[in-house]
């Protein structure tokens, strides 16, 4: 099964930002994500076959992965740079606790299945808007300038979810598998 660990930005982001970008939807000749997919990936995984899923989700029930958090929206972002962007994103932004949590899963994802296919690529928190089917013409390049993403709401990350994702011709589609709360100090 494909999985991976996210955290979902939640409902008042997803409701403002959607907002926001829609009337850019028909401006712009984009591949655009559905806002019910973004989600912040703290690991991709790949393919898991079910009993390593059982002793992830075993080793993940029992771990200290942290404290909750705030993450705030930033800039609009493309990889690998806005000049030429493959991919559009929203920066999402902490004071290292996302980093911070990526790492504790990591280490625990590595200790479940060493050999496995997980990424290893550092993790980059923001949500992913759009992906492009070529390159953007300089008009288009000037009009993604002006789209509006300050003031959007900061997210409380409260915990983190495994997720399955099954491609389909419309686009992944997205199901939580399991959620794990992050503990205040104390609890």
């Amino acid at each position: 099964m494909r999985v991976f660990l996210a955290v979902h930005p939640g409902e008042q982001l997803v409701r403002e930002l959607s907002a926001r970008l829609d009337p850019w939807h028909r401006r712009l000749d984009l591949h655009w994500t559905s806002s019910s997919a973004w989600h912040l990936t703290l690991q991709f995984l790949g393919e898991w076959p079910p009993e390593g899923l059982e002793r992830l989700q075993t080793a993940l029930t029992g771990a200290d992965c942290g404290e909750p958090f705030t993450i705030a929206p930033g800039s609009l972002g493309g990889f690998p740079d806005l000049r030429l962007p493959r991919v559009l994103f929203l920066q999402m932004t902490d004071d290292g606790q996302g980093a911070e949590l990526a790492a504790r899963l990591r280490e625990i994802v590595d200790r479940t299945w060493p050999e496995g296919p997980q990424d290893t690529r550092p993790y980059h928190g923001h949500l992913t808007l759009a992906r492009l089917r070529s390159p953007l013409g300089r008009d288009d390049c000037r009009m993604m300038d002006t789209i509006d993403l300050s003031a959007l709401p900061d997210v409380q990350v409260e915990g983190f979810s495994l997720v399955s994702s099954e491609l389909h011709t419309a686009g992944p589609r997205h199901r939580e598998l399991a959620f794990w709360r992050l503990r205040k100090k104390g609890e």
